[in-house]
């Protein structure tokens, strides 16, 4: 690895919880939002929206988080430069005609119309947003973000219904409550004493096989709480691919 990786000192610069990186002249420096929890794996993702989370174990001291980013720093910029060259916007409120979003694994054009009713339509191609004030920024954000979660929680609860009825429902266990909400690192969570699974609603950027996943994924934690072998054993049994389809999900969805 090549010298003044990181900041001009090639030490790390941490301003509360986050991390500057250096990562060339192309792409310069990002800062890396630092999470410590209670967990036993280390998790960096980059988002479309350029943004660059690390998640690490508690006790991870800063030495190795350097040294972590630092073998890791062509692939962070390979990723940065690879969203650098599409026109995709990371989040539902970025609304701008002829931009695009990702939706259902897809790159969809944003196209926006004067209409005498408010709605979206969306095909193969396109998202089309027919607004009474084509000027007005705030009401075409609102009708895009309503139209995106109500979206979400149709396409959600149609996998989650399919897979509980083909896996879940034979354990004697009650169907769950889905909830879709923004989340910043994670494709969902399972609360199994609530009997609660919660989605974020940026899924539904990944194709159905990555939602496939994730839904299979939080349902089984009704019956395995965590990450055990009993847990992966199970979720392999009924999706013999889901090491692909998650790998997938991290590479393209975000």
């Amino acid at each position: 690895m090549k010298d003044s990786v990181f900041c001009s000192d090639n030490s790390p610069n941490y301003n509360m919880d986050t991390m500057e990186l250096y990562l060339g002249p192309i792409n310069g420096t990002v800062k890396v939002k630092l999470f410590r929890k209670k967990i036993k794996n280390v998790y960096l993702k980059v988002f479309r929206s350029l943004d660059v989370v690390l998640s690490v174990p508690e006790h991870v001291s800063d030495e190795w988080i350097s040294s972590f980013l630092s073998d890791r720093q062509k692939w962070i910029d390979r990723q940065i430069t690879k969203y650098k060259k599409t026109s995709g916007c990371d989040d539902p409120l970025a609304v701008r005609n002829g931009s695009s979003v990702r939706f259902l694994g897809r790159d969809m054009e944003i196209c926006k119309e004067a209409s005498s009713v408010n709605r979206v339509e969306a095909d193969e191609k396109k998202v089309c947003l027919y607004v009474t004030d084509i000027t007005d920024e705030a009401l075409i954000r609102n009708i895009f973000r309503k139209w995106w979660r109500q979206t979400a929680q149709t396409v959600y609860q149609q996998e989650v219904d399919r897979f509980y009825e083909a896996v879940i429902r034979g354990y004697g266990i009650a169907k769950p409550e889905i909830t879709v909400r923004k989340m910043k690192t994670l494709w969902g969570s399972c609360i199994p004493s609530k009997n609660k699974i919660t989605l974020n609603e940026y899924l539904l950027k990944a194709d159905i096989h990555c939602i496939q996943y994730v839904v299979l994924h939080e349902l089984t934690h009704l019956l395995y709480p965590n990450h055990n072998a009993d847990f992966y054993n199970f979720l392999t049994i009924h999706m013999p691919d889901w090491k692909e389809r998650k790998k997938r999900l991290n590479a393209e969805a975000r």
